[in-house]
C-alpha cells in the first residue's frame, strides 16, 4: 500500500523531469526562417484565423513542415508552437 501511496507520485515526478521544455527562442528562429517563406505574421492575428485552440495550432504547425520543406523533430515543432502561442495566440 505504501508503494501505491508514495511510489507512483514519485515515479511521475521523475518522468516529468525527462520531458523537454520548449525553447521559445529557437521556436522564434525556426518560425522566422521557415514559416515566413509562405506567409507573414498577419496570418496569426487576422480576425478570421482558422486556428482556435492549442491542439489546432499543434496540428497546423506539424502539417506545415512538409510544404515548408523542413524536417523538424517533435521538439522543434513544440518550440514553434510554444513561440506562436506565447506571441500571438495565448491559448491556455
Amino acid at each position: 500500500m505504501k508503494l501505491i501511496k508514495f511510489g507512483f507520485p514519485l515515479l511521475g515526478l521523475m518522468l516529468s523531469s525527462f520531458v523537454a521544455h520548449a525553447d521559445i527562442a529557437q521556436g522564434k528562429r525556426l518560425q522566422e526562417q521557415s514559416c515566413t517563406a509562405c506567409h507573414n505574421n498577419s496570418v496569426y492575428t487576422r480576425p478570421n484565423r482558422r486556428i482556435t485552440s492549442l491542439a489546432g495550432l499543434q496540428k497546423q504547425v506539424g502539417g506545415c513542415t512538409r510544404p515548408a520543406g523542413v524536417k523538424w523533430n517533435q521538439q522543434q515543432i513544440k518550440n514553434v508552437v510554444e513561440y506562436l502561442n506565447k506571441e500571438f495566440y495565448h491559448f491556455k
